[in-house]
């Protein structure tokens, strides 16, 4: 684990007595550190972990438990030039979960990433546990993944109010094609699985990719309105995430 502690000392002052006297009465060893990986804002969900070398088991601040994790962070410090920092994040990916996660949302890009830092005796189930006991958030968002492989996935982080380059809308526009992710019928239990599906339909009508009527076992969704939206939710405001009302402008 590599990173840096930048502003340690400047913000332990703000942070209670508590946390302040921790900061200076303890090693550098017993600071914990938590991640958030949040990507609810792209149809996926939030995943916690600690990277901390002490953890063999999960752990737990605020109520959330936080999965011990190989990760590695780099490029925290501020500049000088008061420029933001763009760190990068690199998470072992043998398993191949994460991976799945990756594909299914787009390399995660838009996601939020957040590091907490506190110290092991604010942990919950501590004599001294305090979820207000912590170092300032560093709130940032997946800026591109830069490397993908069977070991681990590396992307490069922005900070959530460094908009320098971004482009708007943070979506790309597309006029006839949803990007909802529909729900998926599981043949093992005979019923659908919703653990992924963004869309929010959860009728009895089932509808192949051309909106003809079908089982559930063939329920697919056409992506487009009339077929795909208009079939499952008929005329009136619909939950679509294709932009239908747009044009193609010549420049």
């Amino acid at each position: 684990m590599t990173g840096s502690h930048y502003g340690t000392m400047l913000v332990v002052e703000q942070a209670g007595n508590g946390l302040s006297q921790t900061a200076q009465g303890l090693v550098s060893d017993d600071i914990i550190h938590l991640y958030e990986l949040d990507a609810s804002v792209i149809g996926g969900g939030i995943y916690r972990f600690t990277s901390s070398a002490f953890e063999e088991a999960p752990v737990s601040f605020g109520g959330n438990v936080y999965a011990p994790t190989p990760i590695e962070t780099d490029g925290w410090e501020m500049s000088s030039q008061g420029t933001m920092p763009r760190p990068t994040l690199k998470v072992a990916n043998v398993s191949g979960v994460l991976s799945a996660v990756v594909n299914e949302f787009g390399d995660l890009v838009g996601a939020t990433f957040r590091r907490i830092r506190t110290f092991r005796r604010f942990l919950d189930g501590m004599e001294d546990a305090d979820p207000d006991a912590h170092f300032p958030v560093d709130v940032y968002r997946i800026e591109q993944k830069t490397n993908q492989n069977r070991v681990y996935i590396e992307w490069t982080l922005a900070a959530a109010i460094d908009q320098q380059g971004r482009k708007l809308p943070g979506r790309q526009v597309i006029q006839s094609a949803c990007t909802h992710t529909y729900r998926r019928f599981d043949p093992e239990t005979g019923s659908f699985d919703y653990s992924r599906a963004t869309c929010p339909y959860a009728g009895s009508a089932c509808f192949d990719a051309k909106g003809n009527a079908v089982s559930a076992s063939e329920d697919r969704c056409s992506k487009l309105l009339q077929s795909g939206c208009v079939k499952r939710f008929g005329h009136g405001d619909l939950p679509t995430r294709a932009f239908p009302g747009v044009g193609r402008a010549n420049t």
